[in-house]
């Protein structure tokens, strides 16, 4: 993916400035410590206010982990690593030396240790299910990243482990906790349930051929990246009520590509219009960028980037601008020391299934299927 490293001297600058304007001077910082990883990086002085209880693991230290995860824990909890753990150890190292904890050299040794309380998984994707049941067995609280499984082997045995270990487990889709999208959903009448109408159109990473997450068994674009507006779009459904069955309509621009450039329909019998297109011809100069935009009655939004957000109900209108651009990551992260601001899982089970089949079918080449929503069923034989 796109690094300060490939820019030239005029393009760093530019790019820096970009991110200062958009995330502020600490996390435009961490950000770039996180690409760079050099071994002496300059620590961000934190309050002596914040406990230093060191009871967190961390499985996965590449840039996420890093420049999200790290960020906030430590701005909430100051040190608060216990250990990490990457197979490239050079990441853990360099993930250990900034916010702390010892850098173990296998994860299960990490994972089962008796002073570690809460696990983070950040790992590849293909991964995370295995640590995730893994910590739940050992008794840990586990915030697992998305995707929280790749196949229908993996999510049946996850859910599984979920059923013994319930309120143990939290995940990473995050665009539910942005206040943008929470804003949206003070407005909406629960009393009326009428179709609802749903766009996103992201702007992705231009992806190399060699990038792990072209490898087959990560779960291609769909776990990867589109996973995480099949959540938002499922979050928006759960809220004014689920539909018993949606039809899914799958358009690859190439043969060549067929998780890439695509758009994905939803249509439900309600007469729910759903659309997901993610296109990704060039690398975007700050990183992801999209635009949602949101019918429901009365209510119209439109949320630039998770920047700025506009709703109009009926004649009201309210204009929203924030001052650091915010797709929900903090309360995301947050959730295993805050009951009060957790999502229901149930609705990330339906939102996973339906990822799942879907990537299936971009898998085999199929246009389009029928996904049947059972509240109570969330595995596939």
């Amino acid at each position: 993916m796109y690094t300060v490293n490939t820019l030239n001297r005029k393009q760093q600058v530019k790019k820096l400035f970009r991110f200062f304007t958009m995330y502020g001077f600490s996390r435009t910082y961490i950000k770039t410590m996180g690409r760079l990883r050099y071994n002496n990086i300059i620590k961000i002085p934190i309050t002596v206010f914040k406990k230093n209880k060191k009871n967190i693991a961390v499985v996965g230290c590449g840039q996420f982990a890093f420049a999200t995860i790290g960020f906030f824990l430590r701005n909430k909890l100051g040190r608060c690593f216990y250990g990490v753990y990457d197979i490239d150890k050079a990441n853990a190292t360099s993930l250990a030396n900034y916010y702390g904890g010892m850098v173990f050299e296998d994860a299960n040794e990490l994972i089962t240790n008796p002073n570690v309380e809460v696990l983070y998984v950040a790992s590849n994707h293909f991964t995370h299910t295995e640590y995730a049941i893994k910590g739940l067995e050992a008794g840990k609280t586990v915030y697992l990243e998305k995707p929280i499984s790749v196949n229908h082997e993996q999510f049946s045995k996850l859910i599984k482990s979920y059923n013994v270990n319930q309120n143990k487990l939290f995940v990473g889709y995050n665009r539910p906790f942005s206040p943008s999208v929470k804003t949206i959903l003070s407005y909406l009448n629960n009393d009326k349930r009428t179709p609802l109408t749903l766009n996103c159109f992201i702007s992705g990473h231009k992806i190399p051929e060699d990038n792990w997450y072209r490898n087959p068994e990560e779960g291609t674009r769909v776990c990867g990246n589109v996973g995480h507006w099949i959540d938002l779009a499922i979050h928006f459904l759960y809220k004014v009520g689920l539909p018993k069955r949606l039809q899914v309509s799958i358009q690859a621009s190439s043969s060549e590509e067929v998780d890439d450039n695509l758009t994905i329909t939803f249509i439900s019998e309600i007469g729910d219009l759903i659309t997901i297109v993610l296109t990704s011809r060039t690398e975007p100069f700050e990183g992801i960028n999209e635009t949602i935009n949101f019918q429901h009655g009365e209510v119209i939004a439109k949320i630039d980037d998770f920047r700025r957000m506009t709703l109009w109900k009926s004649d009201e209108l309210i204009k929203e601008r924030y001052f650091r651009k915010d797709v929900g990551h903090k309360n995301a992260i947050y959730q295993p020391f805050n009951n009060e601001n957790t999502r229901d899982f149930n609705e990330v089970k339906i939102s996973t299934l339906l990822m799942l089949d879907i990537k299936e079918a971009v898998l085999k080449n199929k246009k389009e299927f029928i996904f049947t929503i059972n509240e109570t069923d969330h595995t596939r034989p």
